[in-house]
């Protein structure tokens, strides 16, 4: 069965995950458990009137210290279960088009924080519509991430005959080539679990792994 690019389907797909580990299960999101992962989405959720400003203010502490409340004070179950359930209240997230915007992408990556944790890369079964929206979503990413970065990088798509995209300029280049699903959750920062061939001379590949990914 493949996975569509429905953020329903994604929203499933990311709480059946979280259903299949134990609360204390790592997750790609360095420090973070299953449990934090599931506080976060809840969070970002519920509550984004109150935490979207205090992250464009880059209040960190106050979003962790919000986090570890809920983490706290809320059973995994639950915050699974309200997941599942969907936003309530006056979210934004409830506002026509928001999911599809917002979530489809978020709710891919996180699932695969979470499915990849152990250390096991099982890419899962995606629909060509998911792989097409990665693709674009790549593009836009790199361009954000790797806007200082020194060397080339050219994105390659595991698609015969399709053309790749640049992102940078410089003397040397990186590759970065397999399923965009996978290039994708490279450029988010899960270097080591993302299925991605780097291609390049030695000196090339070691500036674009040094360079900072993901939010």
């Amino acid at each position: 069965m493949s996975h569509s690019a429905r953020p329903a389907d994604q929203r499933s797909a990311l709480c059946d995950a979280l259903d299949a580990v134990v609360p204390t299960a790592p997750t790609l999101c360095e420090g973070w458990t299953a449990h934090h992962l599931a506080a976060h989405v809840w969070l970002r959720e519920n509550e984004a009137w109150t935490v979207a400003p205090a992250i464009a203010l880059r209040q960190s502490g106050r979003v962790e210290r919000r986090l570890e409340h809920v983490r706290r004070h809320h059973s995994y179950a639950d915050l699974v279960a309200a997941i599942r359930r969907g936003p309530a209240g006056l979210s934004p997230f409830r506002l026509p088009g928001a999911e599809s915007l917002a979530n489809t992408i978020e709710f891919f990556i996180h699932c695969e924080d979470v499915r990849r944790g152990s250390g096991v890369i099982t890419p899962r079964p995606l629909d060509l519509a998911l792989e097409n929206l990665a693709w674009k979503r790549s593009a836009v990413i790199g361009r954000l991430f790797l806007r200082g970065c020194p060397v080339a990088v050219w994105l390659q798509r595991d698609t015969p005959g399709s053309e790749p995209v640049r992102i940078g300029r410089g003397p040397d280049i990186v590759t970065l080539a397999g399923r965009p699903s996978e290039i994708l959750l490279y450029l988010y920062g899960r270097r080591a679990a993302a299925d991605v061939d780097v291609i390049g001379e030695p000196a090339a590949v070691s500036v674009v792994e040094r360079a900072r990914l993901g939010f």
